[in-house]
């Protein structure tokens, strides 16, 4: 059993002592002009975000976490709520062929009867980004750790500290899903694309997310870009996969009507899976190399206008 990002052993009340920390250093932050975010955003970018004046990208993405609170970003930060939003936009029958099939769905981790469930599947947190859990016959289940890391999973919140608004309305349950592989018994890569009013401006391809990872940042064209964001393997551009261009016509209409989202992709060489709808890239703490196209990108979004 394969436990992806885990989270910290601690104890219910342990747990709940850490919730209300949170709860008041976020309130705190608020009231302070969120400094405690921009500091930490500092240190990761160089430079301080301008909340006021938004300019760079880094900016733009720390903005939207503090003053845009569409009522569509809970419901598609949302991993299980997200399906009804890919059904609402393209249709029942072309949604059932780009999502997992979903299994169940609990929010009592104690009393889930896991026999339900077939011999390889992902469990994951429906509120946060990366708390997985998989299972497949070479990493069989362990109940009790899984429920213990199910029951961490609803008493945590995600993403409050750095002000990530859209998950804190989101009702926590656990989901267990399809676990997708390719045919070698490698995890899927993921094909994301990113979209600044309604148009598509680069691509990033995670090759190997599990092994030897590497980035590669592309126009939509599939010409490379040169920048890039984390420091990690370097490999030559692949090929492009068979299915890239189904992968975009699908971004193109899941981003109608966002001033910029990222959609990503899970796929391997037969089949496509629309994974997720991305609103804060990296927190808005993620660095350009080189820094101009923190501004670049920033140049492209046009926020709107918050009452």
């Amino acid at each position: 059993m394969l436990i992806h990002n885990p989270q910290p052993h601690s104890s219910r009340f342990q747990d709940a002592i850490d919730e209300f920390k949170l709860e008041v250093k976020s309130r705190l932050d608020h009231y302070q002009g969120y400094r405690r975010l921009l500091d930490y955003a500092e240190r990761r970018l160089g430079y301080r975000p301008n909340l006021q004046d938004p300019k760079t990208y880094n900016d733009k993405v720390n903005w939207r976490k503090v003053y845009d609170h569409n009522p569509l970003y809970p419901k598609i930060s949302d991993k299980i709520l997200l399906r009804d939003e890919i059904v609402a936009r393209l249709g029942q029958s072309r949604a059932d062929e780009v999502m997992t099939e979903l299994y169940a769905t609990t929010d009592t981790p104690y009393g889930f009867d896991f026999k339900q469930l077939p011999a390889s599947y992902a469990a994951k947190a429906n509120h946060a980004s990366g708390w997985n859990v998989f299972v497949t016959p070479d990493d069989p289940l362990d109940e009790t750790l899984l429920r213990d890391e199910m029951a961490r999973w609803l008493r945590r919140s995600y993403g409050k500290m750095k002000q990530e608004w859209a998950y804190q309305p989101i009702k926590r349950q656990v989901m267990f899903e399809e676990f997708l592989e390719t045919k070698d018994g490698r995890a899927p890569d993921d094909m994301k694309f990113m979209f600044f009013n309604e148009e598509c401006h680069f691509v990033l391809w995670d090759d190997d997310r599990f092994g030897e990872w590497a980035q590669h940042y592309l126009h939509p064209n599939w010409t490379p870009y040169d920048f890039h964001s984390l420091e990690m393997h370097k490999r030559e551009i692949p090929t492009k996969p068979a299915l890239y261009e189904e992968m975009l016509e699908l971004a193109q209409v899941m981003a109608k009507g966002f001033d910029s989202i990222r959609v990503d992709f899970l796929f391997t060489d037969d089949r496509i899976v629309l994974n997720e709808l991305t609103l804060y890239r990296g927190s808005g703490m993620n660095p350009f190399h080189p820094p101009e196209w923190d501004r670049k990108f920033g140049d492209l979004w046009t926020l709107p206008q918050i009452r």
